[in-house]
């Protein structure tokens, strides 16, 4: 999630570089990592959309301009619950019931089964607000974790934040600061040490995990420009938006102003890159059958930040646990 509004210097650098996306594209197969398929359009339309969760027997995304939460059945999306101010950015289940990030209402809002509003999270255990909670990663012991990203402005403080939510909602901790700008994350499969990604400067950090899910000292895990080809022309806000583990054991990156998803292998190194038209690439979820959604936006500074979802589908399928049992959601 990149929408907070930046200073216009950093927008004007931002929109020029775009009309370099295209040929970076065309250079991503570099260094024997293959250029997989072009992704489909499965929703068109879509007000900056992001947070794509396969839930139950449907694809559930946020807008974070019109600020909705959509569900789409393989047909047609509708709109399930709705709050003015509230910026989503991403949708995670927590509960029984669904958690929504509110970006731009630095806030936390738990939806119950009827899509009514149950619980809304302000600050942590401390009484500290956090500044634009951005997205989410389970702990897999029910909880989760969530970055709380700061201001988007590279000239701005660095104020990011990783914060973990227990399972019963009791406990809000932050558990690591100072970082640029963090964004998706991601636990690895044996849950040892948590990914995330540190937009602004342009890499994705490891934490170790301890057993009581606390974090340790950051290292860095890998850094963009390490991974792929630069994008001609991109300046220091193209970066890692959306990270997720995929059902194949690849970490799957966003990466914003770049028209593209980098699909990366646990040895870090590139495994294939997924396109799609959209440059400002926001996040990824996972169908059942293994499909890959992304979503991501034509136009991030100018309302009304016209987007779209993706779909690509791997060349083999890998069947995958379906997302978790969903209560019906109100259509």
């Amino acid at each position: 999630m990149t929408c907070r509004p930046a200073p216009r210097t950093a927008a004007a650098r931002r929109l020029r570089s775009a009309a370099f996306v295209l040929l970076g594209a065309l250079l991503t197969g570099i260094a024997g990592a293959a250029s997989a398929a072009p992704a489909l359009t499965t929703v068109a339309g879509a007000s900056y959309p992001e947070g794509p969760l396969w839930y139950g027997d449907a694809l559930l995304f946020v807008e974070y301009a019109p600020g909705n939460l959509r569900r789409w059945d393989g047909h047609a999306s509708t709109v399930v619950w709705h709050r003015d101010g509230c910026g989503p950015s991403a949708v995670a289940p927590f509960r029984g019931h669904l958690l929504v990030a509110c970006y731009d209402d630095n806030s936390l809002v738990e939806l119950d089964d009827a899509g009514h509003e149950v619980h809304v999270f302000r600050a942590d255990r401390t009484g500290r607000p956090f500044h634009g909670p951005n997205d989410f990663a389970p702990d897999g012991r029910g909880g989760l974790y969530l970055s709380a990203s700061g201001t988007y402005d590279l000239a701005a403080p660095i104020t990011g934040a990783v914060l973990h939510l227990s399972a019963d909602g009791s406990t809000l901790a932050e558990l690591a600061n100072t970082i640029h700008y963090p964004n998706g994350l991601a636990l690895t499969r044996d849950g040892t040490t948590l990914l995330v990604a540190e937009m602004l400067a342009g890499r994705i950090l490891s934490f170790p995990v301890a057993a009581d899910g606390s974090l340790g000292a950051r290292a860095v895990w890998a850094r963009l420009q390490d991974l792929a080809p630069p994008t001609p022309g991109a300046d220091g806000y193209n970066g890692p938006d959306g990270l997720k583990l995929g059902p194949d054991g690849n970490y799957y990156v966003a990466q914003n102003g770049s028209s593209r998803v980098l699909v990366v292998g646990t040895d870090r190194r590139l495994v294939r890159t997924i396109h799609v038209p959209t440059p400002y690439v926001t996040n990824i979820g996972f169908g059942p059958d293994g499909s890959v959604y992304v979503t991501g936006a034509f136009e991030q500074w100018k309302a009304p930040y016209a987007g779209a979802v993706y779909r690509w589908q791997p060349a083999t399928r890998r069947p995958m646990n379906p997302g978790p049992a969903a209560p019906a959601v109100p259509q």
